[in-house]
């Protein structure tokens, strides 16, 4: 499973790629990432599965791109 990191989540994680194990959904992958980046449970962000903005907790197939983003200010 690949995830992608963005603007300051970036800067926080060190990295715009990881690569993880499988997760069952979006809330696990959430919490595995703010338990290895503690800094993360400070901040405002979204996760997109596969390039769409997921609203709530998703199911994740194994082979799921998950980016991390941080808030977009609109113009």
């Amino acid at each position: 499973m690949m995830l992608k990191f963005f603007g300051q989540l970036a800067e926080i994680t060190g990295k715009t790629e990881l690569s993880i194990s499988p997760e069952e959904n979006t809330e696990a992958v959430i919490n595995k990432m703010k338990q290895q980046f503690p800094k993360l449970k400070e901040q405002t962000f979204q996760i997109a599965v596969n390039r769409i903005i997921a609203k709530d907790n998703q199911q994740l197939e194994p082979d799921s791109e998950i980016a991390f983003l941080p808030p977009f200010a609109g113009g």
